[in-house]
Order: C-alpha cells, then structure tokens, then sequence
C-alpha cells in the first residue's frame, strides 16, 4: 500500500500527497498522484513549466488562478496549463483529487 506524505511548502496548510504511479514503475510519461486537503486546507500558490491534469473525487472547493477562481466539485476535469499559477483550496470538506504530470 502507498503511504500518502504531507505536502512541506510553508505556503500549504493540511494537504496530502501519494505518490500513486512514479519512476519506480516505470511509467514512460505520465505520473499519477492523490492529493488530500483537508477542509479549510491549501496547495502551495505556485506555478511550473509542465501541464497537469486535475480530477477531482471527493469534496468542493477552489482552484485560484492569477485573475480568478473556479468552484470545483466531484467529477470535474481540469487543465492546468504549463506556466499557470494557480492554488487548490478545500472548502468546509476534505478535498480529495487525482492529479497526472508528465514524467
């Protein structure tokens, strides 16, 4: 079983990441892993130079771009595109979401 590991930026507040699919298996494109945020919790505010596919399972709550904000619930797909700043916030439940980077 794969153990989930807090998420250590100090701009983060009760998030949870597993690393579900990564290097060690061999994956040749695609990692995959489960974040937890617990409610009232935050990702970092941060941005990247790589795309990321979001899915969200369980809970609501934000996800904060650079202009704007999205309410996101169970069942929602989103995009991240490389370069985007942007936040995953939990609202009054915990937030649980599948999150797919390229390797």
């Amino acid at each position: 079983m794969v153990e989930d590991a807090p998420v250590t930026e100090s701009d983060s507040k009760g998030a949870r990441i597993k690393w579900l699919i990564n290097e060690k298996d061999e994956a040749p494109t695609f990692l995959m892993r489960h974040f937890t945020v617990e409610a009232g919790g935050f990702t970092p505010y941060h941005q990247h130079d790589w795309e990321h596919e979001v899915y969200v399972l369980e809970g609501q709550g934000k996800v904060r771009y650079e202009n704007r904000e999205e309410s996101i619930e169970p069942g929602d797909a989103i995009l991240i595109p490389p370069g985007e700043k942007h936040q995953f916030r939990a609202g009054s439940e915990t937030l649980k979401f599948l999150c797919l980077v390229p390797k």
